[in-house]
């Protein structure tokens, strides 16, 4: 064979011997996650918890970028207008996914980003100061209907699907409760703890509910929280709100397979350390195991699921 021939195949050859190697050295430098959401939120606490283990497992940081702002959409654009690199991801609730397009038109496509894996379930508390006199669902709603336009309740902003969650029970209940949105839940807790709102849902408030400083009505869960296990669910406490929120990891469009599936599989055995289990459950998650295919499916579940109250309220984004 002609030595002109040779050496391409050599160099073939060699790139061919060393490719795992190669494939194996990622990730070689910090990985970024985009979360579009403020710091100490629970979101962002539970994604700097599980980070300092993925980063342990993987022998390399992970930096939480917190781009809040516009009911979540901010950081969303923000990843998406990133030119994918292997090492930049998006954390999200599934609302800026499903849920805002339905509402305005936003500056990206969720279809743009594989979910990779899903990081938890929200575990919402609806939750009152003991001075407001109540301690069940049933009198919170008594409460509404004789001081209709009084209460309010907070959320991390319009569009949210907890500022949906709001409307959907004034519809179920006939009351009128009115929201007032913030930038997230630890401006949301200033504000509940002062006196200024009267309800929140959030799970940022429950050591102030295990302090006895506020009292857990029921969860946004189809089952029981085992660290209030007397407390019901919402649709336990007669008001079925088929409305789940949960936060998942995305790889933005051009991310190359290994890296987010490498990423996705660490997340996914951290989350199942029984130590770290407990954990998740404090900060007001159910741990989440799903696999992409999944993921997308739920997506695009929730998109149906979402659409049917906007279209019953005629929800918008005040």
């Amino acid at each position: 064979m002609p030595r002109c021939f040779m050496r391409p195949l050599l160099a073939a050859l060699m790139l061919a011997l060393t490719w795992p190697a190669l494939a194996q050295e990622w990730p070689s430098k910090p990985i970024r996650i985009i979360y579009n959401y403020p710091p100490g939120t629970s979101g962002d606490v539970l994604i700097r918890m599980l980070g300092e283990q993925v980063a342990q497992k993987l022998g390399q940081a992970i930096i939480v970028e917190n781009r809040a702002g516009a009911s979540g959409t901010l950081g969303v654009e923000a990843a998406w207008r990133t030119t994918a690199d292997n090492y930049t991801f998006l954390l999200s609730p599934n609302a800026p996914m499903v849920l805002l397009p339905q509402l305005r038109k936003v500056p990206y496509d969720r279809r743009d980003f594989r979910p990779i894996a899903a990081i938890g379930e929200y575990v919402y508390g609806w939750a009152v100061l003991p001075s407001l006199g109540v301690k069940t669902v049933g009198e919170l709603v008594a409460l509404a209907k004789s001081k209709p336009d009084v209460l309010t309740v907070s959320t991390p902003g319009a569009g949210t699907a907890t500022h949906l969650r709001s409307e959907v029970l004034n519809d179920m209940a006939g009351i009128q409760i009115t929201p007032i949105h913030y930038r997230g839940g630890p401006e949301a807790l200033n504000d509940f703890l002062g006196g200024h709102v009267n309800i929140m849902l959030d799970s940022i408030h429950y050591p102030h509910a295990r302090a006895g400083r506020a009292i857990i009505l029921a969860f946004t869960s189809s089952r029981r929280h085992p660290e209030f296990p007397d407390v019901p669910t919402m649709e336990e406490a007669g008001y079925k709100i088929e409305l789940p929120t949960w936060l998942a990891l995305y790889a933005i469009k051009g991310t190359a397979e290994e890296p987010a599936a490498k990423l996705g599989a660490a997340f996914n055995e951290v989350i199942q350390r029984p130590d770290v289990n407990a954990r998740i459950y404090t900060m007001g998650f159910f741990p989440m195991i799903r696999t992409p295919a999944e993921l997308r499916e739920m997506n695009d579940r929730e998109v149906t699921s979402y659409e049917q109250w906007v279209k019953r309220l005629n929800f918008k984004m005040e």
